[in-house]
């Protein structure tokens, strides 16, 4: 799975039951990343919140970071969006045969997430502030062991994009809705399909006659 302009084809994608767990578990994905990232510089221990960002869902376990996922869209630009093509597949039937079907393409959904991170101090939030930063940079995207869940195939993966500006009129509103002062915060985002379970049976065209005409001939005949 791919930002826009590379994402992997659909076709041959395993039909998982659960795989609409897949934005948690993408949250989760995260998650995880950025607590490895916080150990490597000496915290045994970060809480991860994915609750609103508010006081009554932070104390009590600080230091922490807020991984919160705040909108989720359809994505625009994705190439996966064409909602009316369909791909070939193959699902087990009954007996054990193998059989080919024909599934909608995935939706392509953009999840956008605002981090925070809590601690006793302000000068201790910016130092977690900076290891998330840096846990982006080094890890522009999550793969392999790094996916947690099931929702991901082995070769799977996810981007993680920062964006450049937050609207400050919107962070302060935020933030007021939380009864919250204005706190430092980063935006990231990444995309990932859900894929839909359903599937039609088809049959492949085995024979087809084709018939050929001599023009020629047809040009006599009309004069």
């Amino acid at each position: 799975m791919q930002a826009q302009g590379g994402k992997q084809g659909a076709v041959g994608q395993a039909m998982n039951p659960g795989q609409y767990h897949i934005i948690k578990e993408t949250s989760q994905s995260i998650g995880e990343l950025l607590k490895q990232q916080y150990k490597q510089i000496g915290y045994k221990r970060v809480h991860l919140v994915v609750a609103a960002p508010k006081q009554e869902n932070i104390e009590g376990k600080m230091p922490a970071v807020s991984l919160y996922l705040y909108n989720v869209t359809l994505d625009e630009e994705g190439v996966g969006n064409n909602r009316s093509a369909q791909y070939i597949d193959e699902e087990i039937g009954e007996g054990g045969q193998v059989r080919e079907v024909a599934r909608d393409m995935p939706m392509w959904l953009r999840l956008d997430y605002l981090i925070s991170c809590w601690a006793q101090t302000p000068e201790e939030e910016q130092l977690l502030l900076g290891a998330t930063i840096r846990a982006f940079m080094e890890h522009p995207t999550i793969r392999g062991d790094q996916l947690k869940g099931d929702s991901f195939e082995p070769d799977d993966y996810i981007p993680l994009l920062l964006s450049q500006k937050l609207d400050e009129t919107v962070l302060s509103r935020f933030w007021s809705s939380l009864n919250q002062p204005l706190k430092p915060a980063i935006q990231c985002w990444t995309t990932i399909p859900l894929y839909p379970t359903t599937a039609r049976s088809f049959t492949r065209v085995r024979e087809r006659e084709v018939r050929f005409f001599d023009l020629d001939k047809l040009n006599r005949l009309r004069q």
